[in-house]
């Protein structure tokens, strides 16, 4: 969220950081484990969820930006006109204006890194993903299904929380 707060900010850092957004989000899922592989021989767990992170970072980056971009300039022009501080306008109007597009960034975040899981298990990940690539080499239909069902419930209740967290946040500011 801070750089695309930064990008929507600044039109050069915007323009800049733009291409390589592009590239991360055009990559080949398995492509962001090929490092971990031959820099690091993957042993450690918390480097998978470098790879992941990296992987799913890209959209909320995008929709905040997109987001706080999209604010009616004629608000931001009235709090000027209260002599808001930029810090205030940001977390007073821009924030709050732009949070659905960047509850929508984190929810796709959120997705993206479920779906990681999988593809990383590949590679020796630890973790649900496992039980699905397991389920899927030796033919092993429960384990694969339920390990596979318990990915899609997890994403299920993340979705929901994401979206309760959201309607919650918007019904609190309309009654400040």
């Amino acid at each position: 969220v801070p750089i695309g707060i930064a990008m929507a900010k600044s039109n050069r850092l915007q323009r800049s950081l733009l291409p390589l957004l592009d590239l991360l989000q055009t990559l080949p899922t398995f492509v962001y484990l090929i490092p971990l592989i031959f820099l690091f021989s993957v042993t450690e767990p918390k480097l998978y969820g470098i790879a992941i992170i990296v992987y799913a970072i890209v959209p909320v980056i995008r929709l905040t930006d997109l987001g706080i971009r999209l604010v009616d300039q004629d608000v931001v022009e009235a709090a000027n006109a209260f002599g808001m501080s930029s810090r205030q306008k940001l977390l007073g109007i821009e924030l709050p204006l732009a949070l659905p597009n960047i509850m929508a960034g984190v929810n796709q975040t959120i997705m993206m890194s479920l779906a990681m899981v999988v593809i990383a298990s590949l590679v020796s990940a630890p973790g649900l993903g496992v039980l699905v690539l397991r389920g899927i080499r030796n033919l092993e239909l429960g384990v694969g299904l339920i390990a596979g069902l318990g990915i899609v419930l997890l994403a299920v209740i993340l979705d929901r929380v994401s979206k309760a967290a959201i309607a919650r946040v918007s019904t609190d500011q309309t009654f400040k």
